[in-house]
């Protein structure tokens, strides 16, 4: 876990773990700053999500460059046991990692302002990245395929988006051959694609805007969309402690936090059986899951 203290004006961050028994938080020493996921496999902090770490645990890939200054970019693959950092990749694009998958690296073309759009699939070796999509939006990658969002013009009354104005619909693209499938639309509102369980089935956050500008007082639905014609709601609310972030996906279930919190405390929820529970509630602010349960 992570979570947020405050020493007077300054807010930083801790890293360790939470235990269910006492809902507590012991921090860990051995954390560097700027960790954010716990790989299992070497009982080591690493500084990149779990998206971004090789099934097996053994590597991590990292994105470098600046696209609102158009920087150039560079791609890293690092050794989790020596720390070596090779990159390989090198050039005028700014990539972000989505996905390292046993096939290889997904990444996304980072923008300037607004979402990251297409994919591509980089050999952890290096070479010239293979073109998957260039039109998909926020891409994610799970369930052997490629998901992203796009707004669907049949919305009677789209809600506000942001910089880019709202996307109310999730696609599914063929990783072979980049068709495009509509997979879930929700009028009104604002989707985000979560991740998903072991079987490939979506989480989606579905954002409907509140009265107020402060995000807080939206409504958040969460889904579970198991097909283009099945999909379940999981979880409805509004304010600070809603389920918003998946947080790690291991043999209990599916973890999930909020990601907008107060200060003095925070929710942990679990979804398995079927079914959402809150599994903590931890006197900390600000609390993230970086990894799945350890025994």
């Amino acid at each position: 876990m992570t979570w947020q203290v405050t020493d007077g004006q300054a807010v930083a961050t801790k890293r360790g773990f939470l235990s269910f028994r006492d809902k507590t938080v012991v921090e860990d020493p051995s954390a560097l700053p700027g960790s954010v996921f716990y790989d299992r496999a070497f009982a080591k902090w690493l500084p990149v999500p779990r998206t971004a770490v090789s099934v097996d645990g053994k590597r991590f890939a990292y994105g470098e460059g600046n696209a609102y200054q158009n920087t150039g970019g560079k791609l890293h693959v690092v050794d989790v046991a020596t720390g070596g950092d090779t990159v390989i990749y090198s050039g005028g694009t700014v990539y972000n990692v989505v996905d390292f998958a046993v096939e290889g690296i997904y990444i996304t073309a980072a923008a300037p302002e607004g979402y990251p759009r297409g994919l591509w699939l980089e050999k952890p070796t290096g070479g010239s990245p293979q073109l998957i999509s260039t039109s998909i939006v926020a891409p994610m990658v799970g369930g052997g395929a490629a998901w992203g969002v796009h707004f669907n013009n049949a919305d009677p009354s789209p809600g506000p988006g942001g910089i880019e104005g709202p996307f109310n619909e999730v696609v599914r693209v063929d990783l072979s051959s980049g068709s495009t499938t509509t997979w879930f639309y929700r009028p009104g509102s604002t989707l985000y694609v979560l991740g998903f369980d072991r079987r490939g089935d979506l989480f989606v956050s579905v954002a409907y805007a509140g009265t107020s500008n402060d995000v807080t007082g939206h409504t958040y639905e969460l889904w579970l969309v198991a097909s283009a014609t099945a999909a379940s709601p999981l979880s409805t609310g509004s304010g600070a402690q809603v389920p918003l972030v998946l947080g790690a996906v291991d043999d209990d279930g599916v973890w999930f936090y909020a990601q907008y919190v107060s200060a003095s405390s925070s929710t942990v929820w679990l979804y398995a059986g079927a079914s959402m529970q809150v599994v903590a509630t931890a006197n900390v602010g600000g609390l993230a899951v970086a990894g799945g349960c350890i025994p």
